[in-house]
């Protein structure tokens, strides 16, 4: 039996030029077949071409890319031949796209009701009360319990989940017949994963829509996908359907690719600093609130790190974490009192790519590093720590845009180590990251804890890598820590409804 294609992709090469006057191949001969009403994964490592493919499907590429050859067939349309402005019309209204990061694909100047209006007028709809409720219908649609208020909101008074719904609520507004998820689960905690993946396969029925799934979380692919392709360096190499690629790989390529998502922390041999309770802490937080306007969110909440400690803090999306560590960081006004010492803590966020200046070099970061500890600029300081993190000299003159994910992350660390600080602040570090770069930087923080001696606040929704890094954990909900200890005992067994949230998640997206 045939089944008709909504998507299809043939011999498609594109490329950048490069400064020396050469040209660098991201896309190879690229082929993708998608099917009517399909669930389609992509596959791959970081610098495979994933989000390339994405971005040239919707035709939102940079005008430096270049497209040597090839054919891209939506809907009976060759949108390569398009002219611009029709091209421009099937955005939204017949291809949408959910990008990673919500945070940066939402203008955070703009209110949440405003951000989804500019969609519907750009697409005809001239009524202002049918925009609202087409509006307040959908974000009703995916799940908001409250979506007048949630109108009227900025991105920032919304959490990760909270923002990455707001974008699924954009993309379905004029249901299109093609939805592209390019990492939409990445920066979300288990229970969070669960419920978008369930949001987006009931939009899928509901409104026949056809989604290709681009991904690094194997469990979210497994959970989600009919079929699934494997991409390397710019070509597919694998494809069948999702139990055979996932359990009976037959391409020695995605075997490993398979075995690196499993992040098995006996595999990568982690060893961490032993951590003595009976010091001084590094960091203490003493009834610490934190809220936007007439929000809370976070209140009268306490806490100690201690020196050369690894301490996990989970909790579902929307708890506080991230608002807490902004705290920490002196990023964020709080009513309580927040003491580290030696003053400033280190910071590697869950995106390196919004972290580094696009503009300027790692050169350029690792000065801005010393500068901002009132440290002289010092050669030999900046190519120690890039050292440490695995990052050799040649590196210095490139931009973020010549970096892989993970050498982001490793700038970004180095960026920390510079300071020598007592305390890294190292919120879902992993998250934005292929398995592979995800356990190098694994193993890159627990030897700065071995060997450096610096303690580390890890906030992560990954319960395999808390469980090896961190013995002691804190869960957070709505605000407040609602249990804390030994990581094996409440992981093993949980008293909060909010920590066996967390594990019943996890065992649904087990891979």
């Amino acid at each position: 039996m045939k089944y008709p294609r909504v998507l299809e992709i043939k011999d498609l090469c594109l490329g950048f030029p490069t400064k020396k006057g050469g040209f660098t191949q991201v896309l190879k001969n690229l082929n993708i077949s998608v099917r009517k009403g399909e669930l389609l994964g992509i596959i791959g490592n970081s610098g495979s071409g994933k989000s390339m493919t994405a971005l040239t499907v919707a035709g939102l590429l940079p005008r430096e890319a270049v497209i040597t050859g090839g054919s891209i067939v939506f809907d009976g349309q060759e949108l390569l031949t398009m002219k611009s402005r029709e091209r421009r019309k099937l955005l939204g209204k017949d291809i949408g796209v959910v990008f990673q990061e919500p945070q940066t694909a939402l203008d955070p100047l703009m209110r949440v009701g405003k951000s989804l209006d500019e969609i519907l007028v750009a697409h005809g709809v001239s009524d202002k009360n049918e925009r609202y409720k087409k509006i307040t219908g959908m974000l009703k649609r995916v799940r908001f319990e409250n979506p007048d208020d949630i109108y009227y909101r900025f991105p920032h008074q919304l959490s990760g989940g909270q923002r990455q719904r707001i974008l699924i609520a954009g993309a379905a507004l004029l249901s299109p017949k093609l939805l592209i998820c390019d990492e939409v689960t990445s920066s979300l905690d288990t229970v969070t994963t669960v419920e978008v993946l369930d949001l987006l396969k009931s939009l899928c029925f509901e409104y026949k829509i056809t989604i290709l799934f681009i991904s690094h979380d194997l469990s979210a692919v497994e959970n989600f996908c009919d079929r699934v392709m494997v991409l390397k360096d710019g070509q597919i190499i694998d494809s069948d359907n999702t139990y055979d690629i996932l359990h009976n790989p037959k391409n020695a390529f995605t075997a490993s690719l398979l075995e690196n998502a499993r992040l098995d922390p006996h595999a990568l041999d982690l060893k961490t600093a032993d951590c003595d309770y009976s010091r001084s802490p590094v960091m203490t937080a003493k009834e610490v609130s934190i809220g936007y306007s007439k929000t809370k969110i976070i209140g009268n909440l306490s806490m100690e790190i201690f020196p050369k400690e690894i301490l996990g803090l989970i909790g579902k999306s929307g708890c506080g974490k991230t608002t807490l560590t902004k705290a920490v960081c002196g990023l964020l006004p709080y009513g309580g009192k927040i003491s580290v010492k030696n003053g400033r803590p280190g910071t590697v966020f869950q995106d390196p790519v919004s972290c580094l200046n696009p503009a300027h070099t790692v050169l350029w970061h690792m000065k801005e590093a010393l500068h901002a500890s009132k440290m002289p600029d010092d050669s030999k300081l900046i190519g120690k720590a890039l050292t440490e993190v695995g990052i050799s000299g040649d590196y210095l003159g490139r931009y973020p845009s010549e970096l892989s994910g993970g050498e982001r992350q490793r700038v970004a660390i180095a960026m920390c180590l510079i300071a020598e600080p007592e305390l890294i602040v190292a919120d879902e570090p992993f998250s934005s990251l292929d398995a592979t770069s995800a356990a190098e930087i694994l193993k890159l923080l627990a030897k700065i804890n071995r060997e450096r001696g610096t303690a580390i606040l890890l906030i992560s929704h990954n319960l395999h890598i808390v469980r090896a890094l961190c013995k002691r954990v804190i869960v957070m909900d709505h605000g407040n820590i609602v249990e804390e200890g030994i990581t094996k005992e409440i992981l093993a067994a949980p008293s909060s409804d909010a920590a066996r949230a967390l594990i019943d998640a996890e065992s649904k997206l087990h891979f």
